[in-house]
């Protein structure tokens, strides 16, 4: 302060300061500042902002909610497919309108799956629309990618439906990169993430994970490919399959982000894979159970001969990681399997 200031024009001269830091913290609260990517605001004014918003509603248990890109997950043949169908029927009956990528499955597959013996065919919900590749048009325009022309072929489809929901059927089609390492994965994601919040979509986006051990429990980082995916989901959830029956599933939240997990190795959700009425291939819901009820545990003959067997491959060449692909095991499980020779 200026030792030759007058006391009151010092008073003045503070409380002209305290104003100025109490319109600053004002204007901050009422005008967000942007910072490069970054939007800078006060605390209160982002609940403010989140106040002015819809609550997210369930769409399908607490497994999906409105407005989020979520991830579904599942080794090969465990029923992805099938259940994605049957969230996404659901949730049509309920008024939304949902789009159906479909990559996998031909449309005599489909009708097999949706009819009896094909005749007796289930009726969808007209809410619901499946899409799949076009094979008279399957060709790149010049001056795209395979990636952007994915994407803008997409987004036309969503715009000609209607569709507020999308079901993508399975990721691996979304690329032409392999996205197993973060340099892609993260570029897909950004971009599944940029048209969910441009054109206001809840998505639910199908992805297998790796070979597993049977007696193991299935875990986020079982996700095919870089974990990248799954920072960037607002939520995961898996398909185990039970060692108690061939037909009998159990699903397991583990990532969610609106809520509590509700659905955790203490509480799966425990359903058979069956044709309701004959001609609608589905879940059916049995109850919930433990994750560890339906796992294998193994015998001393089944370790041993994994042991034995990652010390052939290693005698072999191969690497900890590639053996762990082989095995369906942790990198880690390796390394003990290899100290105990």
């Amino acid at each position: 302060m200026n030792a030759t200031m007058p006391i009151g024009a010092e008073l003045n001269f503070v409380q002209t300061l305290r104003e100025d830091n109490r319109n600053r913290e004002r204007q901050m609260q009422l005008t967000p500042v942007t910072a490069g990517f970054f939007r800078v605001r006060s605390t209160n004014r982002c609940i403010e902002d989140a106040r002015q918003m819809k609550t997210p509603q369930k769409l399908f248990l607490s497994l999906v909610f409105e407005k989020e890109l979520t991830i579904l997950c599942a080794d090969t043949g465990i029923g992805k497919s099938i259940f994605a169908v049957q969230i996404a029927e659901e949730i049509a009956r309920s008024g939304h309108k949902v789009l159906y990528l479909d990559l996998e499955l031909s449309d005599k597959q489909f009708e097999g799956r949706y009819s009896e013996n094909y005749t007796n065919h289930y009726k969808f919900s007209d809410n619901l629309i499946r899409v799949d590749f076009d094979p008279d048009n399957y060709t790149i325009p010049d001056g795209y990618t395979y990636d952007d022309y994915f994407i803008k072929s997409l987004e036309e489809a969503i715009q000609e439906a209607g569709a507020d929901v999308v079901v993508i059927d399975n990721m691996t089609a979304l690329s032409f990169a392999d996205t197993d390492g973060a340099k892609n994965a993260k570029p897909l994601m950004d971009r599944l993430n940029r048209l969910k919040k441009e054109r206001n979509l809840t998505m639910l986006v199908l992805e297998h994970t790796r070979k597993t051990e049977a007696g193991r429990p299935i875990s986020i980082n079982d996700l095919q490919g870089s974990k990248m995916k799954a920072n960037f989901a607002d939520a995961v959830f898996m398909i185990g399959r039970s060692t108690r029956d061939k037909n009998l599933r159990y699903v397991k939240q583990v990532k969610c982000r609106s809520a509590e997990r509700e659905y955790d190795a203490n509480n799966v959700l425990l359903y058979e894979v069956c044709k309701k009425n004959g001609n609608f291939l589905s879940f059916e819901f049995l109850g919930h159970s433990k994750e560890s009820d339906h796992l294998q545990l193994l015998s001393d003959d089944d370790t041993a001969a994994r042991k034995a067997r990652a010390r052939e491959l290693k005698a072999g060449g191969m690497s900890n990681v590639a053996i762990a692909k082989e095995l369906g095991v942790s990198e880690g499980a390796v390394r003990k399997y290899l100290k105990a020779e």
